[in-house]
């Protein structure tokens, strides 16, 4: 038998129950649900290595997504499981919380908000929260101005992870189940039909036999799509990230803030990193126009002009006199037109499924986007118990993130319903 000497696997045995495209955190997030919900032999494909893409880009910050009930539960779903896997596993998560300065006339809400009521409550939650006068506010973060600042809510169970080492611990977890086989460095470059069905992967390491296909591809969704002939609504789009020398001026442990003001028309959030600096990125929620690229030809550094446009808006509002807003890089994000994620079988190809367009909630949200796909390939439903997270019987229907609903214009919206 003439074996693989990467993986030690004969090319009579390259085959799998399911076949997984993308190494990121939700590919390998989904790999670890579906061992351990089947008996199913699992492969991941990564064209590079593990986290190396959208992922390893991310600010892998735990916070809170108030965008509807969707987000809502995938946040607390998302917020159990690295509550669980952190007493285990070390990951980085630092609890650093998340602040809202909040600006102008008025004071700081006093009671929970409509998602706080719904989705609040838990021992621990997500949603705890501590309101902050304007004093407050500058005695724990005194690099915040006082000038206009009427006070702040912080969230101190919110942080952030290392999400190379997130993924790697899935990536653990997976392989120690004995039914995942992770390739590295091994792209997809042709899927083979027979009707309407994916039987084959071609990759740059061979052909594998496969029963279903998920893609995991993030922005390279609607690209692995394509090698199926198929069509996916998915946007990538580039996102900057600077980085300001916070330690200059004493700055530690920054939680999650975001600016008072756009930088250039586009929201910008903070937070804090090992080391004390400080990383500012671009944030939007639905595909923007001017914002599209190709993700494997993409400008991986800051345009010339962003760290400087970051630095004008932040020294508005913030004391740091001494730090230097730098060069630092670029994400890429799988976007979608209603700002919500792709999680469905295909339109077309009838074994072929899709969990791509977090818009860059993918590390928060990759739980619950992990379960949903489980609970359609194992078992073909469209629906997710939620008791857990919720502390009483609850399900939710997901069928809306279907991949049609762009062609039907079925949009979905960020109210919150009920």
């Amino acid at each position: 038998m003439k074996a693989d000497k990467q993986t030690n696997i004969g090319t009579h045995e390259r085959s799998a129950d399911i076949a997984i495209v993308g190494g990121g955190i939700i590919g390998l997030s989904c790999a670890y649900e579906l061992a351990r919900q089947s008996d199913a032999r699992i492969v991941v494909f990564d064209k590079q290595l593990p986290a190396t893409g959208t992922t390893g880009g991310s600010a892998g910050v735990i916070c809170l997504h108030d965008m509807g009930e969707i987000y809502a539960y995938l946040t607390l779903i998302g917020f159990a499981r690295v509550q669980e896997l952190r007493r285990e596993h070390d990951f980085g998560f630092q609890p650093w919380g998340t602040l809202l300065a909040l600006h102008g006339e008025g004071k700081p809400p006093t009671e929970p908000g409509v998602y706080a009521r719904r989705f609040g409550g838990q021992p621990h939650s997500i949603y705890e929260q501590e309101v902050l006068s304007a004093d407050e506010v500058v005695r724990r973060f005194p690099w915040i101005k006082k000038e206009n600042l009427r006070g702040g809510l912080y969230y101190p169970n919110q942080g952030y992870v290392d999400p190379t080492a997130l993924t790697a611990v899935y990536e653990r977890l997976a392989v120690a189940t004995g039914r995942v086989t992770v390739m590295r460095n091994t792209p997809v470059l042709q899927m083979r039909k027979t009707g309407e069905r994916i039987e084959t992967l071609v990759t740059r390491r061979g052909a594998w036999k496969v029963g279903t296909v998920l893609n995991a591809g993030g922005p390279w969704g609607a690209k692995v799509a394509a090698l199926a002939g198929s069509e996916l609504a998915l946007t990538p789009q580039r996102i900057q990230v600077c980085v300001a020398t916070a330690f200059d001026d004493g700055v530690e442990r920054a939680p999650l803030t975001p600016l008072p003001q756009e930088v250039n028309g586009e929201g910008v959030w903070c937070r804090g990193e090992i080391g004390d600096t400080m990383l500012f990125g671009q944030h939007h929620h639905t595909t923007k126009s001017g914002f599209t690229v190709d993700p494997d030809f993409v400008n991986k550094a800051n345009d010339a002009e962003f760290p400087e446009a970051v630095e004008s808006v932040v020294r508005r509002y913030w004391h740091l006199p001494k730090t230097t807003f730098l060069n630092g890089w670029c994400c890429v994000y799988g976007t979608t037109e209603d700002g919500f994620p792709i999680v469905s079988r295909d339109e077309r190809v009838e074994n072929f499924f899709h969990a791509v367009g977090l818009n860059g909630h993918g590390i928060t949200c990759h739980a619950g986007i992990a379960q949903m796909v489980a609970e359609l390939v194992l078992r073909g439903g469209t629906s997710l118990d939620v008791s857990a997270v919720m502390g009483r019987p609850e399900r939710f229907d997901f069928a809306r993130l279907n991949a049609g609903r762009f062609a039907r214009r079925e949009l979905l919206t960020f109210e919150l319903n009920g």
